[in-house]
């Protein structure tokens, strides 16, 4: 079963394709959004989303988020005495997500798309695909988040040729793209936005 992640700077999400639409899969406290946020408990346990945000209030020290706009360099978090980079650290998120497709779906979940900010450089692309691989799951594809976007809301059903502005407000950041579409291909033609609001 191939899912498609979205893995935000402040929350994160996994859909599946039920053959008309994109569906996104709640977690397992049953809610669509999963806090982008890692924490280590004493006993070295790792923790993620909501319960990692709870205690990151408690223990600040011990938590990590935002790590997203480290992806690809050498930037390292330091959790409760356990080092970890930025693609560790999603990691961990996507395996979250990855166990919660698999406990909704009722099956393995092996592959996934991954979308990722318009203006990620090829280093923080492969770093994506790295924190997926290490989440135990085959990186099919990275796709531009405003591209996802238009393909969600079914901008390729058109013959046209097109142009789209995709305004993506997210919990971290503020980007606007330009999208030009010619029958199935979809290209960011110009990006523009706000990586640390």
């Amino acid at each position: 079963m191939i899912v498609g992640i979205d893995l935000g700077t402040t929350n994160s999400l996994v859909a599946y394709y039920d053959g008309r639409q994109a569906r996104v899969i709640p977690n397992r406290l049953g809610e669509n959004l999963t806090p982008s946020v890692v924490s280590v408990d004493d006993d070295g346990t790792v923790l993620v989303g909501k319960t990692a945000l709870a205690r990151s209030l408690r223990h600040p020290l011990s938590a990590a988020s935002v790590f997203k706009r480290s992806m690809g360099t050498d930037r390292e978090y330091v959790l409760n005495g356990n080092k970890f980079s930025a693609e560790e650290l999603s990691s961990f998120v996507l395996r979250s997500l990855k166990e919660d497709a698999e406990y909704y779906l009722k099956q393995p979940v092996t592959e996934a798309i991954i979308s990722v900010p318009a203006y990620f450089n090829d280093k923080q692309r492969k770093a994506t695909k790295l924190a997926g691989e290490l989440a135990g799951l085959h990186v099919e594809r990275i796709i531009n988040e405003p591209t996802a976007a238009a393909i969600s809301h079914g901008l390729l059903d058109s013959r046209d040729r097109s142009r789209y502005l995709v305004f993506d407000l997210g919990g971290g950041t503020f980007d606007v793209s330009i999208l030009e579409r010619t029958g199935k291909i979809i290209e960011v033609r110009s990006i523009a936005g706000d990586n640390f609001l």
